[in-house]
């Protein structure tokens, strides 16, 4: 299952509404908000990914952890997707580069094992899921708390709307 970020919010505000709610609704509540907030830190994780071919970009997803997730508590993560786009963790921590790197006429880069470098060269990082984070928690906050709102009335007048979200 995909590791990926992970946020924490204070939902301790939140407890008199879910108090209310037991069994399917408060985890669909639960559930509801976490996808709301784990867009707003995906499509920031987006923005801020280097756009060289696109690839990576395009493997960051949201992913719901069904194996850390109980009544109490539902676990999302952002990560990218590893057979999309194997070298995502290259980008995000950097990595030391031991072969040749020879740029192909299309553009796209590939590593030629045949030739190794005399001296191992350090490649930086270029983080997107820390910064995303950083940049966008407030906002994933406030976009749970409004899908909160909006979801908990349905929920207490025993409206199941599938959204599945």
């Amino acid at each position: 299952m995909a590791k990926g970020l992970q946020a924490t919010f204070d939902t301790s505000g939140w407890s008199a509404g879910l108090d209310r709610l037991l069994g399917p609704a408060r985890v669909s509540l639960a559930r509801s908000m976490a996808v709301a907030g784990g867009e707003v830190l995906r499509d920031e994780a987006k923005a801020r990914v280097n756009t060289h071919n696109g690839v990576l970009g395009a493997a960051i997803y949201l992913a719901f952890r069904e194996r850390y997730s109980t009544d109490q508590e539902v676990q999302y993560a952002v990560t990218w997707n590893k057979r999309k786009a194997p070298h995502g963790h290259l980008v995000e921590f950097g990595h030391w580069q031991i072969y040749a790197v020879v740029r192909k006429p299309d553009g796209s880069y590939v590593t030629d094992k045949r030739r190794r470098l005399a001296t191992p060269k350090w490649v930086p990082a270029y983080p997107f899921l820390r910064p995303a984070y950083e940049a966008a928690s407030e906002r994933a906050q406030a976009a749970m708390i409004q899908r909160g709102r909006q979801r908990l009335p349905e929920l207490l007048a025993g409206r199941e709307v599938n959204d599945d979200t």
